[in-house]
């Protein structure tokens, strides 16, 4: 589905594989994407990407944990292009342990990048998406908020990013603001690849699809979310190939 003319989206850890996938999507579909990650060689390997292929796109180097970063994002994008009527936050980092061995140096970077960034983002969007009629706000969250073991710091922010972009989306409504998370199952990208095979294996295994997503499966969600016409809000979709519904894991060798 085509997006009107002019519509601009930003799309923060677009250096990564769903962030790149999400980026080309909404390209695709007609925005101008603003590709922000904190590595800039990958914001601008995506932005290459997407305007190689006739799309519109700029590259910009964003710390989503960093205050005067996300201030800057934001107030440059407005001076160049004049509106943000996209934001999808899927900047995310992942340093957990087992709850006897979190530190504040594990936990206090994954609240900044996971939570206090999106939201902060959002809060600095809201005037502009107001001014032109509206927009939509998509967390990409994880199907972690509903807990894994030994990812307690994981889950609680994806979890409680799931409860903000539930209030949030009562409390921008009436503004035309539309605010929904996507929750990823296992999706195959360059980090998940590099887990151990036992564990890429097992997590298969509880899928019913007895497949692992994809980096596009995300991102054909998020442009639909992202069309203005939408009347999808306060929503959390899981993208996940059923495990969601609860299947246990399967033993090796158990038949499908």
């Amino acid at each position: 589905m085509s997006a009107p003319a002019g519509r601009v989206a930003v799309v923060t850890g677009a250096g990564g594989a769903i962030g790149a996938a999400i980026a080309t999507r909404l390209a695709e579909a007609g925005h101008l994407v603003v590709a922000a990650d904190l590595g800039l060689d990958g914001a601008e390997a995506t932005q290459f990407s997407i305007t190689s292929n006739g799309g519109r796109a700029d590259a910009w180097r964003l710390d989503v944990a960093d205050p005067d970063s996300r201030a800057d994002l934001v107030a440059a994008v407005l001076e160049r292009h004049g509106r943000i009527d996209v934001l999808v936050n899927c900047a995310g980092i992942l340093r957990d342990a087992r709850i006897g061995d979190v530190t504040d140096q594990t936990l206090l970077p994954t609240l900044a990048v996971n939570l206090l960034g999106p939201l902060s983002l959002a809060r600095h969007v809201i005037g502009p998406m107001t001014a032109t009629g509206g927009g939509s706000i998509i967390n990409i969250a994880s199907r972690a908020w509903l807990g894994i073991f030994g990812s307690g710091s994981y889950s609680m922010t994806k979890g409680a990013l799931v409860g903000a972009t539930r209030s949030l989306a009562l409390e921008l409504g009436p503004a035309g603001i539309r605010v929904n998370a996507i929750a990823p199952g296992y999706v195959h990208t360059p980090m998940s690849a590099s887990l151990p095979a036992k564990v890429v294996r097992r997590s298969v295994d509880a899928t019913p699809l007895r497949r692992a997503g994809s980096p596009d499966d995300v991102a054909r969600l998020t442009t639909e979310l992202a069309h203005p016409r939408s009347f999808v809000t306060g929503q959390v979709i899981a993208v996940c190939g059923g495990r969601t519904i609860g299947q246990p894991e399967m033993a090796e060798g158990t038949a499908s």
